[in-house]
């Protein structure tokens, strides 16, 4: 009798136990879930949307696929989103770059606000200024003096043109007081290459586009944005550390959906992708990398998207990238 009563409470206790999100949710649309990374592969932004993807594919019981289409900074991805449909089979991982300042400084071919709905706000990321053989500088100091030394040299590899590091290039040439010249590149790892190859002095970039080679000594990594040094580079003083201002903010990656996607299509993402964060091994490589996990709700990214774009405004008047 205890055995069958025992039977009848595990088959009871499975029936009452939360369903996994793919069983609560019924997603729209046939086939695999498509996360489209505007930067191409080998990069920060994709390395972060093939661990998430991976967790996103046990979820919901279904392929889920990284897409790298890349070009403008971002820009090609972010208007493919348009011509797809709302129906949650294609999201996007984007940055401040393109869902911030890149609408605010030109015309483009999406409205951040009105063809988004937020889905989670992933990670944030500081930004390293990185250089290479062609320098030799070994810290901060001994760049800014090579880079006057040499101002026919003095160009720096970012992103992509109107993006949080070429604000930040604009801010060290102002600084430093050395004129530099910005070379805009498809991504973080390119730049990297670059770098280590000797075809430019400086990159700046996402702090996973060149945390590894910093640890292996191909390149090094002469300074972080933010406010505090990073526990996996300790070794990296932050700008202000040296002395420098006007390098406090960080970048950020977050989830977009189409406008027009189901509120309960975007919750269900949300907790996905939110759970992928907390699991230890995702948080750990991404912490390797250089993120800086950070959860949210829709509402909170959604307001993010909004706010940023005043706080940011007047920066990039005085950086002369916005009239």
């Amino acid at each position: 009798m205890r055995s069958r009563m025992g039977c009848i409470a595990a088959v009871v206790g499975a029936l009452l136990a939360p369903l996994p999100a793919w069983a609560q949710v019924a997603l729209p649309f046939e086939g695999p879930i498509r996360i489209i990374c505007p930067f191409p592969a080998g990069g920060s932004s994709d390395a972060m949307a093939r661990l998430i993807a991976d967790k996103m594919q046990a979820t919901f019981g279904r392929s889920v696929i990284v897409e790298n289409k890349t070009g403008a900074g971002g820009r090609i991805g972010a208007e493919y989103m348009k011509t797809v449909p709302a129906d949650g089979s294609q999201i996007i991982l984007a940055t401040v770059s393109i869902m911030v300042l890149n609408p605010v400084q030109e015309k483009v071919g999406y409205d951040p606000i009105k063809d988004f709905v937020a889905i989670a706000r992933a990670g944030d990321f500081q930004l390293p200024l990185a250089t290479g053989p062609m320098t030799g500088a070994k810290d901060l100091a001994a760049l800014i003096a090579w880079l006057k030394a040499n101002p026919d040299k003095a160009n720096y590899g970012v992103p992509a043109a109107g993006s949080l590091p070429h604000l930040y290039g604009i801010q060290l040439s102002k600084v430093s007081n050395v004129p530099m010249v910005m070379a805009p590149f498809r991504g973080g790892a390119p730049i990297a290459v670059a770098v280590i190859g000797g075809q430019i002095a400086v990159g700046i970039a996402a702090t996973a586009d060149f945390a590894e080679q910093h640890r292996a000594g191909t390149l090094r990594i002469v300074a972080l944005s933010g406010t505090q040094r990073m526990p996996t580079l300790p070794d990296v003083p932050t700008f202000a550390e040296l002395g420098l201002k006007g390098f406090e903010e960080n970048g950020w990656n977050g989830f977009f959906a189409p406008a027009g996607t189901s509120a309960a299509v975007v919750a269900a993402y949300n907790k996905a992708i939110n759970d992928a964060l907390k699991s230890s091994d995702v948080a750990s490589k991404l912490e390797n990398l250089g993120y800086l996990i950070r959860l949210s709700t829709p509402e909170e990214l959604g307001r993010q998207v909004v706010d940023e774009r005043e706080k940011w405004r007047p920066l990039m008047v005085e950086a002369g990238v916005v009239k």
